[in-house]
């Protein structure tokens, strides 16, 4: 039953739409863009399920992509690479300061992108980042570094959370 909650989720709509817009792209190359027409009924119906988006299906998104307001937006470049289990929180753009080509625009593994945050490339993201509300970042950030302001700029390293132990006798410590 839970996962029904999921298909009433603005996100799913977004996610779903840029999906089907990659497989096809994947699988017929080039002349997908011709195809889409065909499709034009189905976009149709994703856009009054989902939110207010810009993923082109050149893009390479990773699994476990979470968007957590998609009515504020989501604007992704067709050349960037986004790493796995990303985080965008809403109202974010990835996009370029210049015409950039594949590699240019790279976000590792688990980023996270405040409310309102833009990456503009050439610009490499590390693994674990995370960029603050309204940051504009157009510099390479190091893994685990956290990053504010316009232009952004780190202000530190990312705080590892801390596991409690457990006793024998099922307390924690």
């Amino acid at each position: 039953m839970r996962w029904l909650v999921f298909l009433f989720e603005p996100s799913a709509g977004v996610i779903i739409s840029y999906r089907i817009d990659r497989s096809g792209y994947l699988l017929f190359g080039a002349s997908w863009t011709a195809l889409r027409i065909l499709l034009a009924p189905l976009n149709t119906f994703l856009a009054l399920w989902s939110c207010r988006h810009e993923i082109c299906w050149k893009a390479e998104v990773g699994k476990g992509l979470r968007i957590m307001h998609p009515t504020l937006g989501i604007v992704i470049h067709g050349e960037a690479v986004v790493g796995e289990n990303c985080v965008l929180i809403g109202g974010n753009s990835l996009g370029g300061r210049r015409p950039i080509r594949r590699g240019q625009l790279v976000l590792g593994d688990d980023v996270v992108l405040g409310i309102h945050s833009c990456v503009l490339g050439p610009v490499r993201i590390g693994n674990g980042v995370q960029i603050g509300a309204g940051a504009v970042v157009v510099h390479d950030l190091k893994d685990g570094a956290v990053a504010v302001g316009i232009p952004a700029r780190a202000i530190g390293k990312k705080k590892e959370r801390k596991t409690k132990k457990k006793k024998a006798g099922g307390r924690e410590r």
